[in-house]
């Protein structure tokens, strides 16, 4: 049966109609084909994991033993038999076992009461604070993008073709740069040549004709032979990738749900040797004014869940050593519940930082829920801080360069 030339590559072709609308993602997905796998222990990688909305900290990393807990928080504070006890004073949300056995391993640190001063607790304001790590002025570019603008600065193409990877349809300000392209991926496998399900044996024959259609098209008009590069580039990159996330081989149990699959994404690029060294995902909503309890109970499960599957995932391929995962939120909640048993925009929470790298344990204090600010916790720790130390000692960057300033160093990392 003859086929239409334009009926053809009209007929559904999904990968098509990405190199129209992502030419940029696309060329980056096609040096990601040439370029050799990352080797083990050849760089290092950090998950940015936004949990998104304003966790609540003071049920996330329970005070369990300070009798101000529960007498601000009758309805909804945890009670200390329920609490996944850490110290003698500290524990975790029931819902978070995974995270307390990552913490007897001594890979989870949790950083207490971290925060900046004269908190914003608008949504859109405060994370734009997070993200661009500028609690004073409006920024253009966020900290990682920036750490990219000056690490990838004078590299080569195809040592550049990854700079960070975004798992949400959103690239969020924390990633955005003015010198290097980010791409957002949800699922390396959608970029492949969409055949007819009906005749998916008749896939190879079509995807044959729609190289070969490529290769004879004519150069004479303007942009034509780019378009021809890159759609014939996209079809060997998509399968050159597809082939590394097929050969991924695990056991581990990731949620049947998108933050777990983003996860299980970025562990197939990881194990696979994809050439990237910053990945960013999102969980929420974290936005508990009401019903606090289930809320929080579910997305802990969801959380803790794919991020120890994570953990095992590469410790089982033994690239664990290269990895660290970061969580942030743009700000806690108050001190006292509400009357909605929830809790409104507050400011101090704990990060966690999870890796085989990293020195395991609680650092700094918890914030006094005596001694508050209008019914809030005052920060302990500012966040920069933990930025500077993942940017001068893991990613060996120059955090001042980056920040603006320089900031202490929290002893985050082993030796």
């Amino acid at each position: 049966m003859k086929i239409d030339r334009r009926k053809f590559l009209a007929s559904g072709f999904g990968l098509f109609g990405a190199v129209l609308s992502a030419p940029q993602l696309l060329n980056l997905l096609a040096q990601q084909a040439e370029a050799a796998p990352r080797a083990v222990g050849s760089s290092r990688i950090l998950i940015l994991i936004q949990m998104a909305g304003g966790n609540d900290g003071l049920n996330t990393v329970i005070p369990f033993t300070d009798p101000a807990y529960l007498k601000l928080r009758p309805a909804i504070g945890v009670r200390p038999q329920n609490v996944l006890k850490l110290t003698d004073k500290e524990g975790l949300h029931p819902s978070m076992g995974p995270f307390q056995q990552l913490y007897e391993k001594r890979k989870l640190a949790i950083i207490q009461g971290a925060g900046y001063p004269d908190p914003n607790l608008s949504h859109f304001r405060s994370i734009e604070i997070w993200q661009t790590a500028d609690p004073v002025k409006i920024r253009d570019t966020g900290w990682i993008g920036r750490y990219l603008d000056l690490s990838r600065s004078g590299k080569s193409s195809i040592d550049n073709i990854f700079p960070a990877i975004n798992i949400d349809p959103i690239l969020p300000k924390t990633l955005s740069a003015q010198k290097v392209v980010v791409p957002s991926i949800n699922d390396v496998l959608s970029f492949s040549f969409q055949a007819d399900p009906r005749y998916e044996a008749d896939r190879q024959a079509q995807l044959a004709a729609f190289n070969e259609i490529y290769e004879q098209y004519s150069h004479d008009r303007p942009y034509l032979k780019a378009l021809r590069k890159i759609g014939l580039d996209t079809t060997a990159a998509s399968a050159s990738i597809g082939k590394m996330v097929a050969n991924y081989k695990s056991t581990e149990q990731y949620p049947n749900n998108g933050f777990g699959h983003g996860l299980q994404l970025i562990a197939q690029l990881i194990i696979g040797g994809a050439n990237c060294p910053i990945y960013s995902i999102s969980l929420g909503s974290f936005d508990t004014h009401t019903n606090q309890n289930p809320t929080q109970d579910g997305l802990f499960r969801i959380l803790t869940g794919a991020v120890a599957a994570l953990q095992s995932d590469l410790e089982s391929h033994g690239v664990d050593k290269d990895v660290v995962v970061m969580t942030f939120s743009e700000f806690g909640r108050r001190v006292g519940e509400n009357g909605g048993r929830g809790t409104d925009h507050g400011t101090a929470a704990p990060m966690f930082i999870i890796g085989s790298s990293i020195n395991g344990g609680i650092i700094g204090d918890q914030p006094s829920l005596t001694n508050l600010d209008n019914g809030n916790l005052k920060y302990k720790i500012d966040f920069r801080n933990v930025y500077s130390t993942v940017l001068d000692k893991w990613l060996d960057a120059d955090s001042k360069s980056v920040l603006g300033d320089k900031f202490d160093n929290i002893g985050l990392f082993r030796a």
